[in-house]
């Protein structure tokens, strides 16, 4: 307990995505939800109490020692250090890329996803991936190419980083061995496991604010898949919408311009399919063979 008490005062930031795993319910205050996403928990002035600043702006005032006796599975970071995004009443397996980035996965149904966003800048071959930074090399590309949102790689944890289409349909593939790029149809194989597209976006939604953009609406995460708002780069060079959106390849061709994606948004539940240029910086997730 007392090392628990030692994490909440020199590393709060830890638990700012924390998950509380049981009700609190006592005579100082009530979390009415089973499981209440916390934004903060600060000092009042007291020597007993502490106070719970939920997502939704509440704040409720527990003693210390209720506080230390929650659960705070939540704590284990993202695989690249950030804060964890993914659902805590899961098990997570693992997968390594072919540069050494390792990344949590989950099985949904019958397929077994990445639960976090590429960031591999080689193939599986080895290959270099070209980071076209410059506007008129992105444009312009009818090769595979990579970019950090923003060109700044301060983003690449967690959200990942960005590739055109022509990365994702090449040969020598971005996925490692015994993974591959997503068709259209295994994505919606995944959409009609989860009841559908119409909610299905909820259900693959990381939850709470610390990535995602308010309201993050319908977000659950009860699927485990942890998606990440990583926005996206046009067809003209511009970075748009980090935290606002997150789109994802899929590696189905629609036709000589144009290629399947799918799109989260911070403001509905609803999983999109949409075709465009593919010339666009999405994010991409593999799953297993």
């Amino acid at each position: 307990m007392k090392l628990y008490f030692f994490f909440l005062l020199m590393f709060p930031s830890l638990i700012v995505v924390a998950q509380i795993q049981q009700n609190i319910n006592k005579n100082t205050g009530t979390i009415s939800n089973n499981i209440a996403t916390i934004d903060s928990i600060r000092f009042n002035g007291s020597s007993t109490n502490m106070e719970v600043v939920l997502q939704n702006g509440t704040i409720e005032s527990h003693s210390i020692l209720d506080i230390l006796n929650v659960n705070f599975v939540s704590m284990i970071q993202h695989s690249c250090g950030a804060d964890s995004i993914h659902n805590p009443n899961f098990t997570y397996g693992s997968m390594t890329d072919q540069q050494g980035n390792v990344y949590k996965t989950i099985v949904i149904g019958t397929q077994e996803w990445m639960a976090e966003n590429l960031k591999s800048t080689i193939y599986r071959n080895g290959n270099s991936i070209a980071n076209a930074t410059d506007t008129n090399q992105w444009i312009g590309s009818t090769t595979g190419a990579w970019v950090s949102y923003n060109n700044d790689s301060l983003f690449d944890c967690p959200y990942g980083i960005l590739y055109n289409w022509y990365a994702v349909s090449d040969q020598r593939h971005l996925c490692p061995t015994g993974w591959h790029e997503p068709t259209d149809a295994e994505w919606t194989t995944l959409e009609n496991y989860l009841g559908g597209d119409s909610i299905a976006g909820g259900k693959i939604k990381s939850t709470g604010l610390q990535y995602w953009q308010w309201p993050n609406t319908s977000a659950t995460n009860s699927s485990g898949f942890s998606a990440l708002p990583g926005g996206s780069r046009s067809y003209e060079g511009s970075f748009l919408s980090n935290t606002i959106l997150g789109y994802w390849w899929t590696s189905s061709e629609f036709d000589n311009n144009l290629a399947w994606y799918r799109g989260l948004f911070n403001n509905n539940g609803i999983g999109y399919r949409l075709t465009g240029s593919k010339i666009y910086g999405f994010s991409v997730r593999c799953i297993r063979d």
